[in-house]
């Protein structure tokens, strides 16, 4: 099977410098999403993002973090913490906030829970096992309710770690058929893309590197699988 060349890019959180940094030169491009919140830019970085999907040179998945915003955007009811809360003020105070609002609910509306390319499938947070049939073959991008949940959250079942977050799990992994490989953002598992192998023989290569965090932005070439990471300003020069 041809697989065309992708750049994939792990959670933006706000850095537009960052995420144009790690698009480069790259012609196509899939953005893990959570690309609002945390950072000092978020209409910025959907600025870029929002330019790049109208033209084609790039998709996105569905994402936590985007998620909230949109279900805020549509006056639906959320609790909106300091990050969303902050996000939410800078698109107001935006010149070109009301428009960026549309754009992003349009794109928003019209992107997957997951990608499928070639072997590789993208998700936010987790593929959920019900993406494969019993012979391995990928079935749907958006299975149900729980896999629309799994890919946006990761896999979690509702228990805390003591620092209030959510513990998350990776049984998922182990479900993931022999030669396919998930691309995954939400979860840091280490400064640089974690790779975690399966017990069927499939993979996940966990890209959130904390950007947003003081962190990295990562990416990966597909499908030669090269990873690169754009350091943070402050962090570059020091």
């Amino acid at each position: 099977m041809t697989v065309s060349p992708l750049r994939v890019i792990a959670d933006v959180h706000g850095y537009p410098d960052m995420l144009a940094r790690a698009a480069g030169e790259a012609s196509a491009l899939a953005l893990l999403g959570d690309l609002v919140d945390r950072g000092p830019d978020s209409p910025g970085a959907l600025r870029l993002a929002l330019a790049w999907i109208e033209a084609g040179r790039a998709r996105m998945v569905r994402s936590n973090h985007d998620d909230k915003l949109a279900r805020a955007l549509t006056g639906r009811k959320i609790t909106a913490g300091r990050n969303l809360s902050a996000t939410l003020a800078a698109l107001d105070a935006a010149p070109d906030g009301a428009d960026l609002k549309g754009r992003f609910l349009r794109a928003f509306e019209a992107a997957p829970f997951v990608i499928r390319h070639g072997a590789y499938v993208l998700a936010h947070g987790a593929i959920h096992p019900r993406c494969f049939g019993a012979d391995g073959g990928y079935l749907s991008p958006s299975p149900d309710q729980d896999g629309d949940h799994m890919a946006l959250y990761g896999e979690v079942d509702g228990t805390l770690a003591p620092d209030g977050k959510p513990i998350r799990h990776y049984t998922w992994v182990d479900a993931l058929p022999d030669g396919v490989t998930a691309i995954v953002g939400h979860d840091k598992r280490g400064e640089t893309p974690f790779l975690h192998t399966g017990a069927a023989g499939g993979r996940a290569i966990f890209l959130d590197t904390g950007c947003g965090k003081g962190g990295a932005l990562s990416f990966i070439d597909l499908p030669d699988e090269a990873i690169g990471q754009v350091q943070p300003i402050s962090a570059a020069a020091e």
